[in-house]
């Protein structure tokens, strides 16, 4: 008997390789299953009020060719051009491809699976040896970091497409023995990231990846000034191409350009200490495993001093750690926010002298998990199809919602303040708005902190930071100086009277 055994797993091991093939071959096979179950019949639509940010700005870039916000919160848009909290990468972006394919639902998911071959394929190109490789794609599909978000509206597909062209030119520096080859990899390297830095500011901390590759002393003092002077850019970027941000502990950041060094310091080691504590007693599985493997790559350092584990370990303790101190220790967004770090701790973790055990480990967890991925997918695919029913059940609305245009007179940008509690039409309320006028400018929709229940005065509270026109009310109002415009039953259209 354990003679047979014996056998049997030389068979396996002298034949890993293929299994790997084959593995690989069923879980695209899988993937591309639910890509069709999702998109098929084109219903499918945004459930999440998050979602509905790019969504919009793409339509406002799509019909405008403007970056201008879909949307703010009391009036607060971006110091120059007025954008919001995510700057103009996504917009762009998104709102190009509608230019080009056409406004569609399911169009999002559409780019996500194609980046998703994508980034399959450039892993490929990764020069490591096969079975590397091959494990590191495995493992890779069977996260729902990489998978699960191919399915939603959220952008994360795209900065994990990013996470795969950084791990490739990361592994071209650590292997480049030419110093002109290794300067123009650094060099294209620090270019791409400033330019997803416009999609994502904590792109940035894919700079300390260069510290921990750096082979002397002064090269890693060079890296280091890269950095700060990288992590300064990115810092003048937020204040001014950026709308003043809402989550978790950001506004501490505005302290530094008022000079209050002293403050800022103080709130980002409370907000540190306090985050950190909520996020290990969370009880997140996908926390856990995050945490887990970067404890396991730093035992590996540790053990091996290997320079591209450590490249790996600054990149991923710089970004939990701002995480930690201006984001959030939610679980859903902390988790989103760093998934680019799955793929760059399991990458290395893979293609290090790590031991078989652990890199086939890795894969075996990942096998075990799929069960609790496909249950998540297919969860995620369901209420978007479900969003989808409630999308063509609201379409008297979104007509009489269509008819705002032929009541602006404006032949300029317009901003309307509403209270979007008011309206009963699930998370994406925002969605079914008209974002351009009819002579083709875009349609910004602040709004306040409040509920339906509030003060009219309370739902649409004027700041003054923006020029506001319009008052969109579900309900009719009397309010000095208001004009009614437009009335269905849905809603009651004013305006505001210079």
């Amino acid at each position: 008997m354990k003679g047979r055994v014996k056998s049997m797993l030389e068979v396996l091991k002298s034949q890993r390789l293929l299994l790997l093939k084959v593995l690989i071959a069923l879980q695209i096979s899988f993937l591309t299953f639910l890509f069709f179950r999702a998109v098929s019949d084109n219903r499918y639509y945004l459930a999440y009020e998050d979602e509905v940010i790019n969504y919009c700005s793409a339509k406002v870039f799509s019909e405008t060719g403007s970056v201008r916000a879909e949307g703010c919160i009391t009036e607060d848009v971006s110091r120059i051009g007025q954008m919001n909290w995510y700057g103009p990468g996504y917009a762009v972006m998104y709102g190009a491809s509608q230019d080009f394919f056409g406004e569609d639902p399911t169009l999002f998911i559409k780019i996500h699976f194609v980046l998703a071959l994508l980034s399959i394929t450039i892993i490929f190109f990764i020069p490591s040896s096969l079975e590397s490789r091959l494990l590191f794609c495995s493992a890779l599909l069977f996260t729902e970091q990489f998978t699960g978000y191919i399915f939603t509206y959220f952008p994360e597909s795209i900065h994990l497409f990013f996470a795969i062209i950084f791990i490739l030119l990361i592994t071209l520096i650590y292997q480049a023995k030419d110093v002109r080859k290794r300067n123009l990899y650094v060099t294209i390297f620090i270019g791409l990231v400033f330019a997803v830095v416009l999609l994502r500011s904590t792109a940035i901390f894919w700079l300390t990846s260069l510290i921990g590759l750096s082979q002397t002393r002064k090269m890693m003092i060079s890296m280091i000034i890269v950095f700060l002077v990288g992590l300064g850019i990115t810092l003048l970027y937020m204040r001014y191409f950026t709308a003043p941000p809402y989550a978790g502990d950001m506004q501490k950041i505005d302290q530094l350009f008022e000079f209050d060094l002293f403050g800022f310091i103080f709130k980002t080691i409370k907000a540190t200490m306090r985050n950190t504590f909520s996020l290990l007693k969370s009880g997140s599985f996908g926390v856990y495993i995050l945490l887990l493997l970067m404890g396991i790559a730093m035992v590996r350092w540790w053990q091996t001093k290997e320079r591209l584990l450590l490249a790996a370990l600054l990149v991923s303790i710089s970004l939990v750690g701002a995480l930690m101190a201006y984001y959030s220790a939610g679980p859903w967004y902390f988790l989103k926010q760093s998934a680019i770090l799955i793929p760059l701790i399991i990458f290395v973790l893979m293609v290090t002298n790590s031991p078989p055990m652990l890199k086939y480990g890795i894969l075996m967890g990942g096998m075990l998990i799929f069960p609790l991925l496909y249950e998540n997918i297919s969860i995620t695919i369901l209420e978007r199809q479900n969003a989808y029913n409630g999308w063509q059940n609201s379409k008297p609305f979104q007509s009489a919602l269509n008819e705002l245009t032929n009541h602006i007179s404006e032949d300029s940008e317009v901003t309307v303040v509403w209270c979007y509690n008011e309206y009963d039409y699930g998370s994406a309320a925002e969605a079914l708005l008209p974002f351009s006028t009819a002579s083709g400018h875009p349609i910004l929709y602040t709004t306040n902190i409040a509920t339906a229940q509030d003060k009219p005065e309370v739902r649409f509270q004027l700041h003054h930071k923006l020029k506001v026109n319009y008052i969109l009310s579900r309900y009719p109002l009397e309010l000095p100086a208001v004009r009614l415009v437009h009335s269905t039953q849905f809603y009651h259209f004013y305006k505001i009277e210079d």
